[in-house]
């Protein structure tokens, strides 16, 4: 706390309708980004979210007014009271040393954002970003595809992963908050950041675990095309994972005669001679406008998407005509949430306060509240989401990411598939060597994200699939699909069709663009969000080109964007009685995060450019090379104490030199600075470099490889982050753990990802109430599935 706070502008009280998330109180005890960004979320669909205010403020140090955008809809005070801390339902905070604020409210659920967890041998680490984001193998996997090992590792722009891992924690919260409203017992998690990062690094933590090889950003993607590239007026990416989508691209372009080559014929061969189609695409393109190509590819289903700037973004005709950028009191534009929602919850009901606006003042008035009842002794010492029954229509990654975090949570998750149209997580080749038959039940990627999760096989195309579904939605709380816009429609299934069975079902549809606006039937993998969201423009080496960020983010945002939405859904439905139909676009669900870049092309009227490893304010903030072969360590300095103490290890003549004399200095001159530091650093080991500075209270860290971290990192083993689920056909493999540690509930995985049908049987008797004969007679005429091997649970 500051002992002297300045006078702050006094500003009204944000006046909320009761609807969405208003009946839950939140104290921020102000930190950094991740933890400003979890708060906002609560904040925004209507939660009484107070911000304590600490003199060392991360968050309104940042440039370009990015406060404004973090802290809109919050309340400030200075002073953290005994009263605000016990009419509080949830404390979100990034300290390793608070005290245990439970004992002045037992049934306050108290979230620990930090680094590296509060166990394990890097708890006491310090970190910014950058370190965490290569602690998690992430920054060691990015910019994908790259081929110039002399250049480092690449972090994204801004806090983009700090926000998205910070996105889950606030699930988990908020989850947790529910389960303390009906048992009248609070909670303690301890969310590890590294961890939460790491299990969004894609095929990764398969291709080490599974096939024993090491993922790297260096070389060729196992898909060509894709790739950027540089239009007359602007950028567009292309990928064509299909054969068809080549075809018709080939087509699209008019037949060109190169491309007809015996080299570029089949996927395979592409991938074996990507420089050299490269080179022709590239001159292909750089005689093409990007929006004509962009729509006439998209009208072929060819998935071209523009690289948007910031400026582009604000005049998007998609965005405009789903309104998705929202305004504030005062008149700032700001990114709208990464969801939609059929009822009126998220909202900008106030700007962000000065420091203290609101000292003196309490809790607002609610109604409702905690329920205890006859179910509250039940509930205690279990999973959050424990009695939330899920059906599960999604496949590949954004929907089984969201439906594995709800999983994670403890909900009964029952994935429904088909055998006629195979997820592709289960299709690609990612099966160790030695497993037997059927590759489908074998493939390390649908493991990585269907953990936790039952299954049952059905062919939703038969016409008696109709009455098992109908089962399965009327008892269950919450459908999730991401299948293509109208899919679900003509499967029958349409969100009319669902609620029309249950009336109290929350319904979420994921897709590339949304359900509405002009490109709603527009192709688009998870590469597509980080390119259209304004990500990737500013994704790049310095004075570089745009570049991706090494691990597709489209996905797995989207996944957490629609998980966040579900479980704040059934926390209104359970105070409102209000069922939400949620439309969730990955184009959303990326742009909601950028933020910081949005303020900055808001405050200085530029879109920002690629900056490398480098913080607009902060210096030195880079990604080092240390000796051995392409070994990095990153070290970010983020005050004058850190500063000082690196000059003191590093080299003390540094301190005295007049243009590192500021932080300003140190910016202005950070080539100089990054030279000096490097001629260090690459003499020596980059764990020596890591233990020396994190020994002198300075943020730093190793840049570790996927390798690495999934056979045995000693932190990631104690923080259950390596688990080894015994999994029927391919034994104990590590597989990512759950990136929370629950201090008065279960934790870890219950189960490993399932074979295709492994639950039919179990959950068509015991769930649904289908006589054993009558399930025999539906496996027997095709309508539902048993697994094609033997098994055991």
């Amino acid at each position: 706390m500051a002992e002297e706070a300045p006078l702050p502008s006094r500003r009204p009280t944000p006046a909320v309708p009761e609807a969405g998330l208003s009946h839950v109180r939140v104290l921020e005890l102000a930190g950094g980004v991740g933890i400003a960004w979890a708060a906002k979320l609560f904040a925004d669909l209507g939660a009484d979210v107070i911000r304590v205010e600490d003199g060392n403020d991360a968050v309104r140090s940042r440039p370009h007014d990015v406060h404004r955008w973090l802290n809109s809809n919050k309340r400030s005070v200075w002073s953290l009271s005994n009263e605000l801390i016990g009419g509080a339902d949830l404390v979100i905070h990034d300290r390793r040393d608070l005290p245990d604020l439970r004992q002045q409210n037992s049934q306050l659920v108290v979230l620990a954002f930090t680094p590296f967890g509060l166990t394990g041998p890097y708890a006491h680490y310090d970190a910014a970003e950058i370190n965490v984001i290569h602690a998690s193998s992430w920054g060691n996997l990015s910019p994908g595809g790259a081929t110039d090992p002399d250049l480092p590792p690449l972090k994204a722009p801004g806090h983009h992963a700090n926000i998205n891992v910070a996105s889950v924690a606030a699930i988990v919260a908020l989850a947790a908050t529910e389960r303390a409203a009906v048992s009248g017992q609070g909670e303690h998690i301890d969310f590890a950041a590294v961890a939460a990062a790491a299990k969004m690094t894609e095929v990764a933590p398969a291709a080490v675990s599974f096939l024993g090889v090491e993922a790297s950003r260096l070389g060729t993607r196992t898909v060509v095309p894709w790739r950027i590239f540089q239009c007359t007026d602007g950028l567009l990416q292309l990928i064509c994972p299909e054969q068809s989508q080549w075809e018709a691209f080939v087509e699209l372009m008019g037949s060109p005669e190169w491309a007809s080559l015996e080299v570029f014929a089949t996927g395979p061969d592409r991938t074996q001679n990507a420089d050299v189609l490269n080179m022709y695409l590239a001159e292909w393109f750089a005689d093409q406008q990007a929006d004509e190509i962009y729509h006439a590819s998209q009208a072929a289903r060819i998935a071209v998407t523009p690289v948007n700037t910031m400026a582009q973004l604000e005049t998007n005709e998609h965005f405009a005509e789903r309104g998705f950028f929202a305004t504030t009191p005062d008149g700032l534009k700001l990114p709208g949430p990464g969801f939609q929602i059929d009822q009126p919850w998220w909202h900008l009901a106030a700007e962000a306060p000065d420091a203290g606006a609101h000292d003196g003042e309490g809790w607002r008035h609610r109604t409702g509240g905690a329920d205890h009842g006859e179910a509250a002794a039940a509930t205690r010492g279990r999973r959050p989401l424990e009695g939330v029954r899920v059906c599960d229509f999604t496949w590949i990654w954004a929907g089984p990411f969201c439906t594995q975090i709800l999983a994670h949570l403890g909900a009964d998750v029952i994935k429904l598939e088909s055998p006629d149209h195979l997820c592709m997580f289960r299709r690609l080749p990612l099966n160790p060597p030695d497993s037997p038959p059927p590759a489908h039940d074998t493939s390390g990627l649908f493991q990585l994200y269907n953990s936790d999760k039952r299954s049952v096989g059905i062919d939703l195309s038969h016409p008696d699939a109709a009455e098992v579904v109908a089962r399965l939605v009327a008892i269950s709380d919450v459908a999730v699909d991401n299948f293509g816009v109208g899919v679900m429609d003509r499967l029958g299934f349409g969100a009319e069709q669902l609620r029309a069975i249950n009336p109290d079902i929350v319904i979420a549809s994921l897709s590339g663009y949304g359900s509405t606006g002009p490109c709603a039937e527009y192709a688009a993998y998870g590469p597509a969000g980080g390119a259209f969201a304004g990500l990737y423009a500013s994704n790049g080496y310095e004075d570089g080109s745009a570049l991706e960020t090494g691990v597709a983010v489209g996905d797995p945002c989207t996944g957490i964007t629609a998980a966040w939405a579900v479980v704040a859904s059934l926390s209104a439905r359970r105070h409102s009685g209000i069922a939400a139909t949620i439309d969730v676009a990955m184009t959303e669900a990326v742009a909601a995060t950028v933020g910081e870049g949005w303020m900055q092309y808001v405050t200085d009227g530029r879109s920002p450019a690629p900056l490398g490893n480098h913080d607009p304010i902060w210096s030195p903030h880079n990604c080092y090379r240390a000796s051995g072969d392409d070994e990095w360590v990153t070290i970010a300095c983020t005050d004058e104490r850190m500063w000082q103490s690196l000059c003191t290890v590093v080299d003390p003549g540094l301190a005295q030199r007049p243009e590192f004399a500021s932080a300003a200095d140190r910016k202005r001159n950070e080539t100089e600075l990054d030279a000096a530091i490097s001629a260090w650093t690459q003499t020596r080991d980059r764990w020596q470099i890591t233990e020396a500075l994190q020994a002198a209270g300075i943020t730093a860290f190793g840049s570790v490889t996927s390798h690495e971290l999934w056979t045995g990192d000693a932190h990631f083993e104690a923080i259950g982050m390596l688990e080894r689920p015994h999994h029927p056909l391919t034994g104990d493999r590590v597989v990512p753990g759950i990136p929370w540690r629950l201090r008065d509930g279960p934790n870890g995985l219950r189960r490993p990802a399932p074979l295709l049908g492994q639950h039919t049987v179990e959950v068509m008797t015991d769930v649904l109430g289908y006589a054993p004969d009558a399930v025999g007679d539906l496996i027997t005429r095709g309508v539902v599935q048993e697994p094609a091997t033997a098994h055991t649970d």
